[in-house]
């Protein structure tokens, strides 16, 4: 930057001894001042950007007493400066990171851990898991680093303003010219600078790598195998339960608890299942945080925020889930489905089970289409008549038959924390529509599926009560 007011101040001075020298000297002062101009368009937009911080929740001392002292306890042992101050965030990640809100003085650094591991993690494996991390503090604090890691993440932001988060909302199609100039500054120096900075990172890392080797060594290789666990069941918790309900305008109060559910029941399941008991035994680290639900709360918030980019929603609990969310989801898609029927039809007719095994049975050409987009938020569930999706087909039924099976009050929905939405019986036990259906529509043979109906009480004549 300094470089480039001193270019700008050359091209000033030159411009003005030049402008009494005839046309081309000011022709010469001209170009001088427009250069000028966009240099210091550029400069000031490097000045004045600011990377914001990564979406997180702040976990004062207040909040969390033991896990700060562990955390000190921690960079005590490395031998490092403790974080100024600690965050958690909905990912299945840990890193340090500059606090974005401080121009002057020394940078405060921030320890930034991802809420799956502090769920699921024990205390012990979790303090092993974040030793490289935290041993990262010493060279954070070194002004050499932590001004070049400023300058970086300066150029990111202004390089990549959709991913950094600064871009207005709304902005004035004639400014849209004058934004080019500092963006395309900043790419070029960032393409400059990127080779030097992943070479800094890397020596740093192998550096905090071998400070912490030697902390909580035994937990290390336990700790990493149940970062793979949680990776797992975090992703099946969100595709599955999460995105559902993000899709209807609410989200899940408690995600981490779900998590801990989800994990629980994947890590039964995993070869890691023979040592499960006794590491269960052992105490969690969301134990260390004073009020866990509370957090737990505000970072369920804050995914929906982050990954279904929307900040507009109604939590709901674990217990309403199969009601608010489920329920909802399933009578929407059976709606679809009949639309479908009807527009290949050509005239409305019942929306009952046995209106749609009996189309199905007459062959792949007489199926209904269901268009392949069609999503219970979507405002517009007209049928495709050009394309027929049998994954689509296969889904659409599983929720007509579940419907109904939940008009007759014998079967509900539940919540399997792996597979996400399921039927269940009084006793909690699962039905597996899925196969019944799926026999149905992939081999035409609907005999299983309407001897299990008629067990339940189905009629499959009787219409159900469909989606709005």
């Amino acid at each position: 930057m300094l470089c480039a007011l001193g270019a700008a101040a050359l091209l000033l001075t030159g411009a003005y001894r030049s402008a009494g020298d005839g046309l081309p000297g000011t022709v010469l002062a001209a170009v001088a001042l427009a250069l000028t101009a966009l240099i210091v368009w550029a400069a000031l937009g490097l000045a004045l950007v600011r990377r914001p911080a990564s979406a997180a929740v702040t976990l004062r001392a207040d909040d969390a007493p033991e896990f700060h002292t562990m955390i000190a306890s921690l960079a005590a042992d490395l031998g490092v400066p403790a974080p100024d101050a600690v965050r958690v965030c909905p990912e299945c990640d840990s890193w340090l990171e500059q606090d974005p809100g401080r121009f002057w003085g020394r940078p405060r650094t921030v320890l930034v851990v991802g809420a799956p591991f502090l769920w699921w993690l024990r205390v012990g494996e979790l303090r092993a898991l974040l030793a490289p991390v935290v041993a990262g503090t010493e060279p954070a604090a070194d002004p050499a680093v932590a001004a070049a890691r400023s300058w970086v993440r300066r150029l990111d932001a202004l390089a990549h303003p959709y991913a950094a988060r600064i871009r207005p909302a709304r902005v004035s199609p004639w400014t849209a010219p004058l934004r080019r100039v500092p963006r395309a500054f900043a790419r070029q120096l960032l393409d400059l600078t990127r080779g030097q900075a992943e070479i800094m990172e890397r020596d740093i890392a192998a550096w905090a790598s071998s400070r912490a080797q030697d902390v909580d060594a035994p937990l290390r290789a336990t700790a990493h195998e149940q970062v793979g666990l949680a990776y797992a069941g975090w992703d099946r918790l969100l595709t599955r339960l999460a995105a559902p309900a993000w899709n209807l305008g609410r989200y899940p109060d408690a995600l981490m608890a779900g998590v801990v559910a989800a994990l629980t029941e994947l890590s039964q399941r995993d070869r890691l299942a023979d040592v499960f008991g006794a590491r269960l035994a052992e105490r969690p680290a969301c134990d260390l945080l004073s009020a866990p639900e509370r957090v737990d709360a505000q970072v369920s918030r804050l995914a929906a925020v982050i990954f279904a980019d929307r900040s507009a929603r109604q939590a709901v609990g674990w217990a309403d889930y199969p009601a608010n969310v489920i329920e909802p989801i399933w009578r929407a898609k059976a709606g679809v489905l009949v639309e479908a029927l009807d527009a290949s039809d050509g005239q409305p007719g019942p929306a009952c089970v046995g209106r749609v095994l009996d189309r199905i049975r007459e062959g792949a050409a007489a199926r209904p289409r269901v268009r392949s987009g069609q999503d219970p938020g979507d405002h517009d569930r007209a049928a495709d008549t050009q394309a027929f999706d049998p994954e689509r087909m296969t889904e659409h039924v599983i929720a007509l038959v579940s419907c109904a099976a939940l008009d007759t009050g014998r079967m509900h929905a539940g919540v399997d924390w792996l597979d996400g939405a399921v039927l269940v019986d009084g006793g909690g036990r699962p039905a597996d529509v899925s196969a019944l259906v799926g026999q149905a529509v992939d081999d035409h043979d609907d005999l299983p599926l309407r001897a299990w109906l008629d067990g339940i009480g189905v009629r499959t004549a009787e219409p159900i009560r469909l989606g709005g």
